[in-house]
């Protein structure tokens, strides 16, 4: 199994200058961070400061491509992302909001099109700088969560937020280890998506001692994993991470982390409770709900989570305007209308970024978006997996992360500011390691 070794034929013959790909190593580092400025503390809009960073990243790129007359060097995105860009244009002539489909637009034409670009030039050659930046990212992201973890076991001994009830205590777990990110979920699902690349890169180098301690480092970031079901998809991903990489002797690096992180979600009742108990319940628990309020003996009615009840309106949506949707940015405005909401009982606000991706993107842009979405997720994985049957240690890392990213976004909305530059890089990877891989592959 070959790890990262240079392209027997050059791609281009005049690459990008090195601190260019230092500063895609900078952007890939800081895609774990959701941290943004507010307008408005709670209607936004958000300015995330990673967005702001990119930006002026891109214009010192881009003046050097100019400079230097590489435009025509440059790899323009695939088919898929020009259509979902068509798509979310034309669907801005339903949206309620103009102003707010423009800057969802926008932020297409950054993540999906501009970064884009701007990765598959500075990483052309070098996909191992790539490797060795979202491996620092994790790892700093995952130092941050773990030295939230034990503000977790004080908010439950000590009854903080005025919670009084201990299964409401051990409820807000999850709201305390979010790492970087905004959310317990965001961070859960974008670490269970970037991980399976970490794991690729410690199994070509088993069972050196460095790698065993790697193993062990990634075990204690996976066990900040407190979104549900997330820890569940990384531990299915990190077995055939082994078995496609080691064959022989997969199990050894995938029950170093494996069965102990499965011990975890039985043995911490923190854990137990987030990734197994919460998520298998489809119903709302505890004291603190509004509805109590509304009934004489203080016994609330059963009522599902707002984390699946949300899926209603977002069906009713593309039932309504099943071609363009409400507008591309419009999904949030028009949740909670009566037409698409109906008589749902509104026990609490929802969980934070628990939505279906598929659904919101159905909802805003039709089966139109959709149908994009999905194609934006096939196409880069189509090629990596075609690199990861000629036996690509980077490419079965980048399969199994590009199918947890496909997987996560049924819980996790992770076309969000930070991740999004991660996904954007993803892609631009997986056609990358084509170009390399497969030509090298047909001379052999």
């Amino acid at each position: 199994m070959s790890a990262l070794e240079p392209p027997i034929q050059a791609t281009d013959s005049c690459p990008a200058p090195k601190w260019a790909t230092s500063l895609g190593m900078i952007l890939l580092a800081l895609s774990f961070s959701q941290i943004a400025y507010a307008i408005h503390p709670r209607k936004g809009p958000f300015i995330g400061y990673l967005e702001v960073v990119a930006v002026f990243f891109l214009i010192a790129w881009g003046l050097q491509v100019l400079s230097s007359r590489r435009l025509c060097a440059l790899r323009l995105p695939p088919w898929p992302i020009w259509a979902a860009l068509s798509v979310a244009i034309l669907s801005l002539s339903a949206a309620t909001s103009l102003s707010a489909g423009l800057v969802e637009v926008s932020h297409y034409l950054l993540y999906f099109i501009l970064l884009y670009v701007m990765f598959a030039d500075v990483f052309r050659g070098r996909i191992e700088y790539a490797w060795w930046s979202l491996i620092v990212g994790a790892a700093g992201a995952g130092l941050v969560a773990l030295v939230q973890l034990p503000s977790v076991k004080t908010a439950v001994a000590t009854g903080s937020h005025g919670l009084v009830a201990s299964d409401d205590l051990i409820s807000q777990v999850p709201r305390y280890v979010h790492g970087l990110a905004g959310t317990a979920y965001l961070h859960s699902a974008y670490m269970a998506v970037i991980l399976p690349l970490v794991f690729a890169w410690i199994c070509t180098a088993w069972p050196r001692r460095w790698a065993i301690v790697a193993t062990i480092g990634l075990f204690f970031v996976a066990a900040t994993l407190l979104g549900p079901p997330h820890v569940w998809i990384l531990i299915a991903a990190l077995v055939w991470v082994a078995a496609a990489i080691r064959p022989a002797n997969w199990w050894r690096p995938a029950a170093l982390v494996c069965v102990p992180l499965l011990v975890l979600q039985f043995a911490c009742p923190q854990h137990r409770h987030a990734n197994l108990d919460d998520f298998l319940n489809p119903w709302e628990t505890g004291s603190v709900y509004k509805v109590l309020s509304d009934t004489g003996n203080g016994q609330a009615p059963p009522i599902v989570k707002k984390r699946w009840l949300e899926w209603y309106p977002a069906l009713a949506m593309i039932a309504d305007k099943p071609v363009l949707g409400v507008g591309a940015g419009n999904y949030q405005l028009s949740v909670g209308q009566a037409d698409y909401w109906g008589y749902l009982p509104n026990a609490k606000k929802s969980e934070p970024d628990t939505n279906n991706l598929y659904l919101v993107i159905g909802g805003s842009m039709g089966l139109a978006g959709l149908i994009c979405l999905v194609a934006m997720l096939y196409y880069p994985w189509r090629l990596a997996a075609a690199c990861a049957a000629r036996g690509d240690a980077f490419a079965v890392g980048l399969t199994a992360a590009l199918a947890v990213l496909a997987v996560a976004c049924v819980f996790t909305p992770l076309l969000v500011r930070g991740a999004a530059v991660g996904w954007s890089a993803l892609m631009a990877l997986a056609a990358l390691r084509a170009d390399e891989v497969v030509p090298r592959q047909g001379e052999a």
